[in-house]
């Protein structure tokens, strides 16, 4: 239960707030990109709620699950 909440409901930081299940099936750009448009079409509505940029909408790459983990990995291979 917890596995299937985290990875189908659960919008994730790391991943611009998209589901880790969107991200693996592919559709998180369809997801951004609407995402984006509605951004900026609140923006063109509405221009004095927005001081800046909206809010990034890109894709991002694979994120590692325990990124100091890897860290230390590299680490630990660069002092041996």
């Amino acid at each position: 239960m917890f596995e299937r909440a985290y990875n189908e409901q659960h919008l994730h930081s790391g991943i611009q707030y998209v589901t880790p299940a969107d991200q693996h099936r592919g559709v998180d750009l369809k997801r951004l990109e609407r995402r984006k448009a509605i951004y900026e079409s609140a923006k063109h509505r509405y221009p004095q709620r927005w001081s800046g940029s909206t809010r990034n909408c890109e894709v991002t790459g694979s994120v590692p699950l325990n990124p100091g983990k890897v860290q230390e990995i590299e680490r630990n291979k660069h002092a041996a």
